[in-house]
């Protein structure tokens, strides 16, 4: 019975009101990142070096966003895995973009400064934010979907 109940409710939003709920939900993952760098600067960076403090924050962002979209999927799920895909896709693009746009031309810094995050070589991981922003609603729903059978 709880599939079907699901099952319904998820034919019913259809993809225009998945892109309603989720195209401005990227605003919640971006307060959530700001959040998060904060504590990072202001809390445990000063303990535990730059390097360090900046994978965790990469980890703790993820399980953030994993929770945020896990959250949001109960309340508006996504119709279908092209869907959820597309919807990570527009998250990504959102991320880099605000990144590297606000990065460079608001805070005045430079390209090799802004990609040097992205060295995982030298220990940066926060490639995997954007990865995990991709790929973060299909794997809920796929999660989610599973769950309620």
């Amino acid at each position: 019975m709880a599939y079907s109940v699901r099952h319904r409710q998820v034919r019913e939003i259809g993809r225009g009101r998945a892109w309603r709920v989720w195209g401005p939900a990227w605003l919640g993952m971006l307060a959530l990142a700001f959040a998060n760098g904060t504590a990072r600067a202001v809390g445990y960076q000063p303990v535990v070096g730059e390097t360090a403090a900046r994978q965790i924050a990469t980890a703790s962002l993820i399980a953030l966003l994993g929770g945020y979209v896990w959250l949001l999927h109960r309340r508006a799920p996504l119709p279908d895995r092209a869907t959820a895909f597309a919807v990570g896709g527009a998250w990504a693009l959102l991320t880099l973009g605000f990144e590297f746009g606000f990065g460079h031309y608001v805070q005045h810094m430079p390209w090799e400064a802004l990609l040097a995050d992205y060295d995982v070589t030298r220990g940066r991981v926060w490639v995997l934010v954007p990865v995990a922003t991709l790929v973060m609603p299909a794997l809920v729903r796929a999660l989610q979907t599973r769950r309620d059978r």
